[in-house]
């Protein structure tokens, strides 16, 4: 840093010695308030602003605009924001990146066991859904319509409360009515309590407890 002394106001300010630019003037009042400007400068600026524009066209509404921005018009496409969000091509790309994110929201709510675990069903099993409303307007985690089971991979926020937002009285409300929904539908329901972090062991357990229960019923 070092001191300059302003030629207008006559003050001394200090001036960044890293900057490209030095200050000449240490504010912009005192540098639009220094006097007339040279014949050089004036003719510079009007050289500028009578340069000529591209006119494009809105690939929206077809009609013709000047960019306002010089250092967009070779890339800009639409003549206003409105016409830019209204537009085919970004309504278009919303739904697709809205799905993508969408999908993975979906899929990181879903734990690793449960996961597992239907992969483990997909394998024994025939007919293996998973996640699918179809018991008036409810879904389950695991749908095997070869027994027509639906499992239910209940974590921890089913029987504990996780945040200060988090209710489990509506949680566990939730959980009977889709019980309901479920019987009605001709289909057993199936609760598999998850209380801990990714674990193969006790996903296998799980599974083979599962398919002996299967083979007690079946015979």
């Amino acid at each position: 840093m070092s001191r300059n002394r302003c030629p207008k106001c006559k003050e001394f300010f200090e001036v960044d010695n890293n900057r490209k630019y030095k200050k000449i003037f240490c504010s912009r009042s005192c540098s639009n308030s220094r006097g007339p400007r040279s014949k050089e400068f004036k003719k510079a600026v009007s050289l500028k602003l009578k340069k000529p524009r591209n006119i494009l066209i809105c690939e929206n509404c077809k009609g013709n605009f000047i960019c306002k921005k010089t250092h967009m018009e070779t890339t800009a496409r639409f003549c206003s924001t409105k016409c830019a969000f209204t537009s085919d091509s970004y309504k278009a790309s919303g739904r697709k990146y809205g799905l993508i994110s969408a999908s993975l929201q979906f899929e990181s709510r879903r734990s690793k066991n449960e996961i597992l675990f239907h992969k483990l069903c997909q394998k024994y099993f025939n007919n293996v859904r998973h996640n699918e409303r179809i018991f008036n307007g409810w879904d389950a985690d695991i749908i095997i319509d070869d027994y027509k089971i639906a499992i239910l991979w209940n974590g921890k926020w089913h029987y504990k409360k996780i945040t200060h937002k988090h209710s489990l009285k509506q949680v566990k409300n939730r959980d009977k009515i889709k019980i309901k929904e479920i019987i009605k539908c001709g289909y057993t329901p199936y609760v598999i309590k998850d209380m801990g972090k990714f674990n193969i062991k006790f996903v296998n357990a799980e599974f083979n407890k599962f398919k002996n229960i299967l083979n007690k019923v079946r015979y």
